[in-house]
């Protein structure tokens, strides 16, 4: 568009020629706001005149979303009790959302803007009421949410009519959008939104939202309600896919409204309970089940996406270990420091990027998994329940198991000095033994014993031979293909090598390669990812002993895993 005809649409816009016509009730309302004198009564008598919009407003103001302690049964006292200003902007966003058609027309998606936008009120809202600030009306961010976007469906009937096919009709990020309408119609919609809401006597505080997005709408600065609704909106995204940065909107809430990840997550999976009750005041067909299903897709591929992610980053951190470890015997103690240093700036960078989106998307998946479990109204198929849960469960269990190998990498890595002293390791082994009993007795697998009648005292590190025991064990359950197996735990003296050895035997089937590996081959690589680095640390513990480790083949079956601990 050359200047003259940016300057004529932006003329239209603010005129309105061209605009959907609006409802005689709807020119009422919008007058409404302009005459200082009108009250209470004039505005219920131009709502009370459509009985359909009277019927929608009084469930809304009702409704539980809104928590009113006293019902409320006539437009008059709806005024009164909700406030002059809340219930014709209400009115007025019920209207509007009758003026405009839904199904998809050129490139406006009119379904997916008008579904978009309610998710935005909800979430809106509940962050409104969650801040507990006297500066926003939980009401007020609702309808800002709701017509947050305005602009976006009165840009669209302005433009020129070779411009509606392409438009990008609210499924692309905002951000972009706005990029687009500013390179190919020299005005944005939020600008456009801002003229028609001044034009109509919205309240300046909603019109002034209009101003702000992106980054900009998330300073402290900048009013709250700003600050809310692009929350909101940014949280809208994560449900439609535009945007994946979960963890990064739990910490802006946690920043502007000092919430933290698990209100975060509340407030999201709640507005999957109220949407579709919402949705029928503005005649809206949502399924809110298949988009929670949707939702939870989306958080299986993000975790998945993790995943690949993570087996890069593990790759590199381990290369860094193994070159330190090859050089260490070299090394000055400065080079020594500057490669310490270089692995934790490596360790830090990859807590920061698997960690937090890791755990923010186990929580909410865990949180979402409640939303099936709890709707007791008979509205969500089974076989919805049953993939929600499902999803839920893969969800949470794949993020607590790289969460698991995360903890594991950044333990592995750090340097272990054993604090030595004479320890009875029959007695560490009882211990042990103990905290598996019921394990043993669920499983009913049958444990022998094969111990000294004399304490065996050897020089360790007591926690770190406890960890490895612990490992060592629940690797021997872990071969058991069925219960009714047997454990054997040996401990004998080899005088002639000044030794001791422990062994930990089982009759399940023989151990895998990639635990073999991960028990006995100091290379490591993105093959223990499977298996996690509970084995590996094992290995170094005892090597950290000046130890080893063996693993025999039993006859008959099972294997053996022994270590082998020097006695001085």
């Amino acid at each position: 568009m050359n200047e003259t005809e940016k300057a004529r649409l932006l003329k239209k816009i603010a005129d309105g020629d061209g605009l959907p016509s609006l409802s005689p009730l709807t020119i009422q309302l919008v007058e409404l706001a302009a005459d200082d004198r009108s009250s209470a009564s004039d505005l219920a008598n131009i709502i009370e005149k459509d009985p359909a919009l009277t019927t929608r407003l009084l469930r809304l103001v009702n409704s539980a979303f809104f928590g009113r302690r006293e019902r409320i049964t006539s437009v008059p006292r709806g005024v009164v009790q909700v406030g002059f200003n809340e219930v014709r902007v209400m009115a007025l966003s019920l209207s509007l959302r009758d003026t405009f058609p839904l199904g998809k027309v050129g490139g406006m998606h009119y379904d997916h803007f008008w579904k978009t936008s309610l998710y935005r009120a909800l979430i809106a809202k509940n962050f409104a009421k969650s801040a507990k600030s006297t500066d926003v009306n939980p009401e007020d961010a609702f309808v800002g949410g709701l017509i947050l976007e305005i602009g976006m469906l009165m840009l669209f009937n302005a433009c020129p009519d070779e411009m509606r096919e392409v438009f990008p009709g609210g499924n692309i990020p905002l951000e972009k959008a706005i990029v687009w309408e500013e390179e190919n119609l020299g005005i944005n919609h939020r600008k456009a939104g801002r003229l028609v809401l001044q034009r109509w006597r919205f309240p300046g505080h909603l019109v002034e939202s209009q101003k702000y997005f992106g980054p900009k709408a998330l300073q402290p600065e900048k009013p709250l309600l700003c600050n809310i609704l692009e929350l909101a909106s940014e949280a809208t995204e994560v449900f439609f896919g535009q945007r994946t940065e979960l963890y990064q909107l739990q910490e802006t809430a946690k920043r502007l409204l000092r919430l933290d990840s698990e209100s975060v997550n509340s407030i999201l999976a709640e507005t999957f309970d109220s949407i579709e009750e919402m949705a029928e005041y503005l005649q809206l067909e949502i399924d809110s089940k298949q988009d929670l299903l949707r939702v939870m897709e989306k958080a299986n591929q993000a975790l998945a996406r993790i995943n690949t992610s993570m087996k890069t980053s593990l790759q590199g951190v381990l290369d860094q270990v193994e070159q330190r470890n090859q050089s260490v015997n070299k090394a000055s103690e400065k080079m020594e420091q500057t490669q310490r240093s270089t692995l934790q700036n490596a360790l830090d960078a990859l807590a920061h990027e698997i960690r937090n989106p890791l755990l923010a998307i186990g929580g909410f998946a865990k949180r979402l998994a409640s939303v099936g479990e709890q709707d007791d109204k008979g509205r969500m198929h089974l076989i919805q329940i049953s993939d929600i849960r499902q999803y839920s469960q893969i969800i949470a269990k794949e993020s607590s198991r790289l969460e698991r190998v995360l903890k594991e990498i950044m333990e592995y890595c750090q340097d272990y000095e054993p604090v030595v002293a004479d320890k009875d390791v029959l007695s560490i082994l009882d211990e042990v033994l103990d905290e598996f009993k019921e394990i043993f007795d669920r499983d009913k697998i049958n444990v022998i014993w094969d111990f000294p009648p004399k304490p065996v005292l050897v020089p360790v590190d007591a926690a770190g031979i406890t960890k490895v025991l612990r490992q060592l064990l629940r690797n021997a359950i872990r071969m058991m293909r069925r219960a009714h197996g047997t454990v054997t735990v040996s401990v004998q003296r080899l005088l002639p090598t000044r030794q001791v050895s422990i062994g930990i035997s089982n009759s399940g089937r023989p151990l895998p390669d990639d635990i073999r590996d991960a028990l006995v081959d100091s290379n490591l690589s993105t093959k223990v990812f499977g298996v996690g680095l509970g084995l590996p640390m094992a290995r170094k513990i005892i090597e950290a002993h000046n130890g080893r480790i063996e693993i025999k083949a039993k006859e008959g079956g099972g294997n053996t895993v022994e270590l082998y601990l020097p006695t001085a």
